[in-house]
Order: structure tokens, then sequence, then C-alpha cells
């Protein structure tokens, strides 16, 4: 996995990166990167809050948002070995992660304008209208927006070198990526996790009387109510992708989240996918892997 720093014109080394997880969501912010790498004088003064990284041909650029040291208590050439640990997101998004200062209301709009205004720099590469958003002073804008996806049965993923809206039921709609035997899946086969994880959303019409959501619910099924919400807003929070199991492969970062996969003749849409590469530069095994969570409907 070859790491730039875009500022200092450096690629980390094989010899200096100790591991490195690339991760892509389904969330407000869908990609994400964590990488360690060896203390060095060069590596210490370029790894600053705020500096830019690329990883291979991902299409991303990502801005640190977290660098910490981490010592040991071996020592070499007069210098305690140790290593740096940072956490990386898209470039542009850093805002997404902090509260609000000032309130942000919009009606009749799109859920790029909605990154917009909570203080995002960047453009949706594919966008969904959006009725309404709300973000008081002081809240986190991913959690409004992740509120508001529900609401629209959407998701943001990283796809085509941009971060976009999409809807739940366009993703099984579109080319499978790659299909699987099911042998190369571990299958969770739980009611009672799948009921956890799955809720039906009720409200009361404008009348005071009417109820409005979907109450074909089993006994051990949470029913939420929401007020405010139209009956089209209630049936797309029931629409949720569950977690049917994981797939863990060579080294695959064609695979993302949000593609689809297809596993003896059933659709399957990944929830998260995370690379993972342990160079074992300072003892340890290696290790270059991809593990998928996969969901369905």
């Amino acid at each position: 996995m070859q790491i730039t720093l875009v500022d200092a014109n450096l690629t980390i080394s094989a010899s200096n990166l100790l591991s490195a997880t690339l991760r892509t969501d389904l969330v407000p912010v869908p990609t994400s990167l964590e990488f360690t790498v060896q203390d060095t004088e060069a590596l210490k003064k370029a790894l600053v809050l705020g500096a830019k990284v690329t990883v291979g041909e991902f299409g991303a650029t990502f801005s640190l948002i977290k660098v910490m040291p981490l010592k040991t208590q071996t020592v070499k050439d007069d210098r305690r070995v140790g290593g740096i640990a940072c956490v990386a997101i898209p470039e542009g998004c850093n805002r997404l992660i902090q509260a609000v200062d000032n309130a942000v209301i919009l009606d009749q709009s799109s859920f790029n304008a909605a990154y917009r205004a909570s203080g995002a720099k960047i453009s949706l590469g594919s966008d969904l209208p959006l009725p309404e958003f709300i973000c008081l002073k002081g809240s986190m804008p991913t959690q409004r927006l992740a509120l508001y996806m529900q609401q629209e049965a959407a998701v943001m993923a990283f796809r085509n070198g941009k971060i976009g809206a999409y809807k739940i039921d366009a993703l099984f709609k579109q080319e499978v990526a790659q299909k699987f035997d099911p042998s190369a899946v571990v299958w969770f086969n739980s009611d009672k996790l799948e009921n956890m994880n799955k809720a039906s959303y009720v409200s009361v019409d404008d009348d005071g009387a009417t109820i409005l959501g979907d109450g074909d619910t089993v006994s051990s099924q949470k029913i939420i109510q929401k007020a405010g919400l139209t009956s089209r807003q209630l049936k797309n929070m029931n629409k949720v992708l569950i977690q049917r199991g994981t797939i863990l492969r060579p080294l695959t970062t064609t695979i993302q989240a949000g593609d689809l996969l297809e596993i003896e003749s059933k659709n399957y849409i990944v929830l998260t996918a995370a690379h993972l590469v342990n160079t074992g530069a300072l003892g340890g095994a290696t290790a270059t892997a991809s593990k998928f969570w996969i969901g369905s409907l």
C-alpha cells in the first residue's frame, strides 16, 4: 500500500511503514485511512495535523486529523525506537466531524447543499433531493446527515474517486462487482441480532388520530415513534441493510463499500471494506488482507 505525503513530496517506504488500514463505509464520511510508521526525523516533520496524504491510485486525498507518537523501551543509535500512529479522512470533510458554530436550516434542498452548508469543502459526485435539513448550533453534522440519510433510504459511499449520495434500492440495481462461493462467507444467523438492528417507525398524522407507518413487526422488534414525518419518510426508515456475514480475502482493493456481490444467486451489498497491510518492519508476522462486511435488506 503506497502512502504518499503530498506536502512533503515523500512516499513512505516499506521499511518505515508498520501497518495501514484503508477503510470504506456507507456513512456520512465514507472512507478513512489509519496507518503507523516508524518514528524517523523526516516522517516526524512531515506528519502533522492537516497534512495531505494519498494512497496509491485510490483516488482520494486525505487530511490527517490525528497524529500520536508511540514510544517503546528499545534504544537504537541513541534514540528510543518508536512509531507514529495517524488517522486521516477525506480532505475537505474536517468540519463534518466538528460541532457547527451556527445553525444550518435548509428547505427543499439536496445532500450536496447540506454537506456544503455544514462546512464541507467538497461537492458530491452523486446527489439526491433532500426535503429539509436541520443541524442546530452545537450539533454534529455527521449525526444529522445520518438521520436524514435514513429518512431518504440513502447512504453515502466513496465511488469513482468522489463521495456521493445513493439510494439503497439503486445499489442493488448496479452491476455485480464480484461473485463469491458461499464457503468464503462467515454467515451471521441470529434472529435476535437482526431484530435488534431493525425497528418499525410510526407517527401520528396532522388530524391527531391516524397512525402512520408500518406496524408489521415481530414481538421482539422495536417500534419507535417519530413526530412530524410523512408516510414516505417512515417507509424509508423501515428500509435497513442488515449485516449477513463477513468475507476475508487476500488484499483486494478493487472492492469497496457500496459494491454489489453475488453469492449463490443472491445479491449482497458491501457495508464495510477494510484493506489491511502489516509489513512486519519491526518484527512479527506480515499480513495483507481485505475484509468485507456484507448485508441485504
